[in-house]
């Protein structure tokens, strides 16, 4: 069934339309990426809306994307249950508007290097443990829905 989502999501892009993964979106206007990550407090156990360009996307399993603000380049994840949302994978580069409860996580320094090990792996980049001297707060969305376009 993946593997029939990810086809279909990849057609939709390629043949310029608008792809919709999950639910439909529900509020009229995103949060700005920069006031979610300067100001979080507010934000976290809501659901918000961010929009901007997908600078990367989990290439094992469509799990997550990265979303840039086009202006300060600042990025939000937008993170899934595997196989509830399968990003396209090659959907880097496209614009994306996408809904979802945003998340505070914390990380003691053992997860926050697990974690940093996983993504460098996932992406093909090499892995220093040395340079993670702390613990780690994430801020992501728990993704609901999202919109893809060219």
């Amino acid at each position: 069934m993946k593997v029939l989502v990810t086809l279909l999501a990849a057609a939709a892009l390629a043949g310029g339309a608008e792809l919709k993964l999950g639910k439909p979106l529900t509020l009229k206007q995103p949060t700005p990426i920069p006031t979610l990550l300067s100001e979080p407090g507010p934000y976290v156990g809501k659901v918000v809306q961010v929009k901007g360009k997908i600078t990367e996307v989990c290439q094992e399993m469509g799990c997550w994307m990265a979303i840039a603000d086009p202006e300060s380049g600042k990025t939000v994840r937008v993170k899934v249950n595997d196989g509830e949302i399968v990003f396209p994978k090659d959907a880097a580069g496209k614009t994306a508007v996408a809904e979802g409860k945003f998340t505070r996580i914390e990380l003691n320094r053992e997860q926050a290097e697990a974690y940093l090990r996983h993504q460098a792996e996932e992406n093909g980049r090499k892995f220093d443990p040395a340079g993670v001297k702390s613990g780690l707060t994430l801020y992501q969305l728990a993704g609901q829905g999202a919109v893809i376009a060219d």
